[in-house]
């Protein structure tokens, strides 16, 4: 569904309200909220991207992806290895002469990451993070969520809306429907374990099945196979 569908459906929902009464912005914030709790909550293949970048000789810090809202791992990819997260008190604790070489592990720090060793080559890192999902904004917009979620989209904002005007029992009433709906709502992901479940730790397909956002890697046509 495009926002505007959205915003139909969910005005159909709460008895349609003229504009007049409840604009289109109301709705579009709940429809937006909504969105991003659902997308950031339950695991999706389209919010779980990976993207690389290439180290430089003596260059210690990276930017991460702008696109990302968290990181789940970085990998050495030239040299097939995970690199192991460190909080900051491990980075500022390193030595001043600490030797440089092949990354062993990194340390987040808002919107950037160093890698420790600091690199003392070119060396490809992989990046897998989830998806920080942009606001709908115009009416053709569509959520980057599988088809079949759109509607339960629609549910939780009507939760949202019922809830911020202190309705409580229709938010009561609208959490319930939501949750109902919920129940046996499997992900592709939940899907897609069973597989897995068959292969024991390996993690696979985190290629071109991913989201192919505007900031996404073009090179990313192929398919790869780890294990942790």
């Amino acid at each position: 569904m495009t926002l505007q569908e959205m915003i139909g459906s969910l005005r159909s929902r709460i008895g349609n309200p003229l504009t007049s009464e409840v604009p289109d912005a109301t709705l579009t914030g709940a429809v937006n909220r909504a969105y991003k709790e659902i997308g950031t909550k339950y695991p999706f293949n389209e919010t779980r991207c990976i993207t690389s970048f290439e180290t430089i000789v003596d260059s210690p810090r990276y930017d991460v992806p702008p696109d990302s809202n968290l990181m789940y791992r970085l990998w050495d990819d030239t040299n097939k290895r995970k690199l192991r997260k460190r909080g900051v008190r491990y980075m500022t604790g390193l030595p001043l002469n600490y030797p440089t070489g092949k990354p062993l592990a990194y340390v987040r720090v808002r919107d950037w990451m160093q890698l420790i060793p600091t690199p003392d080559a070119i060396y490809t890192i992989k990046v897998y993070y989830l998806l920080d999902l942009q606001a709908l904004s115009d009416n053709a917009d569509e959520p980057v969520l599988p088809f079949a979620w759109h509607d339960g989209i629609v549910l939780k904002a009507r939760h949202i809306y019922y809830d911020d005007r202190g309705e409580i029992g229709k938010a009561i009433y609208a959490m319930n429907a939501w949750k109902e709906w919920l129940s046996d709502k499997p992900t592709e992901m939940d899907i897609e374990k069973d597989d897995m479940d068959d292969i024991g730790v390996v993690i696979s397909s985190l290629g071109n099945e991913f989201s192919s956002g505007a900031n996404r890697d073009p090179r990313f046509n192929e398919r790869f196979d780890y294990e942790y």
